[in-house]
């Protein structure tokens, strides 16, 4: 399978990625108003006036639409990585999907409550580690189609875990210093990969 291979979302996965997208930004400016645990489910729901049914359609739990990527997108990911073209090592793969994955969110309104939220609420560090695991699991299974492995191989979980580690300090990097103009958190992924593709060989 190929980029090309992949169909253009119909009306139905577009309908169904507004919604998802909705429900973000709603659990999002909830948890903002009222703090990450003054918010339920229901009170998500409302806000985008659809049922619970259809909010679990779309994430796993209240932390995961405060942060994670949801079954929708994880499966996205996975399909994704599977189809970077054939000649691209694993670990470049899983770089150039985070990568894409990485200027979407930065370019929506919803990252930066996101951001804010994690600022007001140091508390939900770890509750969105714990939700990006589902992201590395997705890689992990792309890569694992991509080698003919199993996803609990050391070589799959090892490259899917170290692709994780360099959006993750990609982003500490962009958030961290930005007097750094121009620079995005794309071109902070590229650096951190090309220093662990070199072997984490010291500066000179």
């Amino acid at each position: 399978m190929t980029a090309s291979d992949i169909p253009a979302p119909g009306l139905r996965e577009r309908k169904k990625a507004a919604t998802r997208a909705a429900l973000r930004q709603a659990a999002v400016r909830l948890g903002r108003e009222h703090g990450p645990d003054g918010v339920t489910v229901e009170a998500i729901c409302a806000e985008v006036d659809v049922s619970p049914r259809t909010f679990f359609n779309h994430f796993t739990s209240k932390d995961d639409a405060f942060f994670g990527a949801g079954p929708e997108g994880t499966t996205d990911v996975t399909d994704a990585v599977v189809a970077r073209p054939a000649d691209e090592d694993p670990l470049a793969a899983a770089a150039a999907v985070l990568a894409d994955v990485l200027d979407t969110a930065t370019g929506s309104g919803v990252w930066h409550q996101q951001l804010l939220l994690l600022r007001e609420h140091p508390e939900l560090l770890g509750r969105m580690h714990a939700a990006t695991r589902a992201t590395e699991s997705a890689v992990a299974a792309g890569l694992a189609a991509r080698t003919r492995r199993t996803e609990t191989d050391p070589y799959v979980l090892t490259t899917a875990a170290m692709a994780m580690t360099a959006v993750r300090v990609a982003v500490g990097l962009w958030l961290d210093h930005p007097e750094a103009s121009g620079t995005t958190a794309r071109d902070h992924l590229d650096a951190v990969v090309a220093l662990v593709r070199a072997g984490l060989a010291p500066p000179a």
